[in-house]
């Protein structure tokens, strides 16, 4: 995925790809791993020190956060200095980086079966989705791709040039079928049903909250539940975005289509392949409220107190307490 059919099939280096390439094209891979590694690493950070951020949604998010991590740390700066400094042997190093894409791949479709069941059976979810059932989901989401990228080292090392050929023809035909194209069609259409029943019941809160019959708990889990699905949309929003092109690229490769695909084209397939991985964490940071209140309580809490600050908060608490019920009557009936 990473890298070109023949790359793969005859485990040369990538030393006339990177002649072609042009030096905008590293500098920006290399700022792309930046923000990965300043994006999910504070939002790993935060779910796993606080405490109110152990839920199910944001166990998937915590997952997906270090598949993508896993990104900026080793996809991108291994394949440039492959690519521009050192000899690698492209068949064992291109498997690795599949492993890396599939485990983020696998993570987002476990993320989207929990949000399905969320609005699904929002009655029954929270009684459903145990912690352990989420971490098998987990488990579920790094095992599979992990023998997914196994499976070829059983020709890898073959002899025949032509058997390597054929077998990495097959696997990389089925690859492309299992983890790029079906993700998007499924990931696309199970979030436009989402859609449909998330509209359908926030007409049901809007009866239930205007005869004042939804009990405050509720309205509380209500719109974490809601937060967690609207950045859902966005995060599968992405994703289609930034892998329909190299669904695109791989499909002309392994179907022998009448396709054009250029060098500006592939590289950038490559550039959106990794920029998926550092937009996720600023989509939690900023969207997904309980994620962005910790976040913006550990920037807060660098600044500096005062007295006065500090002689204020009794009696802000007390306020917000009085008035608790009726402002999330007010934010959730906005939200839907």
């Amino acid at each position: 995925m990473e890298n070109d059919t023949s790359n793969k099939t005859t485990g040369a280096t990538s030393s006339e790809f990177a002649s072609k390439v042009g030096v905008w094209y590293w500098v920006l891979r290399g700022l792309i791993g930046l923000t990965i590694l300043a994006g999910n690493g504070p939002v790993i950070y935060v779910i796993v020190t606080c405490h109110r951020l152990h839920k199910a949604a944001n166990w998937f998010i915590l997952s997906l956060s270090w598949a993508d991590l896993f990104v900026g740390l080793f996809l991108i700066p291994v394949s440039t200095s492959c690519a521009l400094w050192t000899t690698c042997n492209f068949s064992v190093l291109t498997l690795s980086f599949d492993l890396l894409l599939f485990v983020s791949i696998a993570n987002m479709c476990a993320m989207t079966a929990d949000r399905y069941l969320s609005v699904v059976q929002p009655l029954t979810y929270f009684q459903n989705m145990t912690t352990s059932r989420v971490f098998l989901w987990i488990s579920a989401a790094w095992i599979i791709p992990i023998i997914s990228s196994l499976i070829p080292f059983a020709w890898i090392f073959s002899n025949s040039p032509q058997e390597r050929e054929k077998a990495f023809t097959i696997y990389g035909t089925l690859q492309t079928i299992i983890f790029n194209l079906l993700p998007c069609v499924v990931m696309l259409l199970i979030y436009g049903h989402i859609f449909l029943i998330s509209q359908k019941h926030a007409r049901q809160i809007r009866a239930l909250v205007k005869n004042q019959r939804l009990a405050h708990p509720n309205l509380r889990q209500i719109r974490q539940e809601r937060s967690a699905t609207r950045v859902f949309g966005l995060v599968v929003s992405f994703f289609v975005l930034c892998w329909m092109l190299s669904a695109y690229r791989h499909f002309c490769q392994y179907f022998s289509l009448q396709c054009v695909v250029s060098l500006e084209l592939v590289l950038t397939s490559r550039i959106l392949m990794v920029l998926n991985s550092a937009i996720n964490p600023f989509i939690y940071a900023f969207l997904k409220e309980d994620i962005k209140r910790e976040v913006m309580k550990r920037i807060c809490r660098r600044k500096p107190r005062t007295a006065s600050f500090n002689t204020h908060i009794p009696s802000v608490h007390s306020h917000r307490h009085r008035g608790e019920n009726s402002d999330d009557l007010s934010v959730v009936i906005n939200a839907w």
